[in-house]
């Protein structure tokens, strides 16, 4: 999945992430080469760096949640992952953020990093037919 790409990732993240990130082909790197940028946490200091730098100033650096990583690792289909979903703005914009559109995507599922939820297959599907109290059990896991 990230075969050849570069990333540098904030102390605030956790090692499985950066370990997911290197089995999917990821390599790691420090900020100035990085393709690109993680961080669990906006305020922390290595973060502050990178908000403070030229090149985020200039608008050549995003720096992207690192539960982007997870969400691809529990993604069916993990191109499907939105990246631009994962943007992490620095701190002292969040509560206007969050103001204006609500929760970010991290918040809303705070389960997804620790907990896969049970996956139902096709064929599963399939074989419990239009099952409305099947479907209405599973949407209630999945809510949970």
């Amino acid at each position: 999945m990230f075969q050849g790409q570069r990333g540098w990732f904030c102390r605030s993240v956790s090692r499985d992430l950066r370990q997911f990130w290197v089995a999917e082909g990821g390599t790691i790197s420090d900020p100035r080469a990085a393709d690109f940028l993680f961080s669990c946490d906006a305020s922390h200091p290595d973060t502050l760096r990178i908000y403070q730098s030229l090149d985020y100033i200039e608008d050549n650096a995003t720096v992207f949640h690192a539960y982007y990583l997870s969400a691809v690792a529990n993604a069916e289909i993990k191109t499907s992952v939105a990246l631009g979903h994962f943007i992490l703005p620095p701190a002292c914009l969040h509560k206007e953020i969050r103001r204006k559109i609500g929760s970010f995507i991290w918040e809303q599922d705070q389960h997804f990093l620790i907990k896969k939820h049970d996956e139902v297959t096709p064929n599963e599907i399939k074989t419990l037919g239009e099952n409305s109290e099947f479907a209405t059990e599973h949407i209630k896991e999945l809510s949970e």
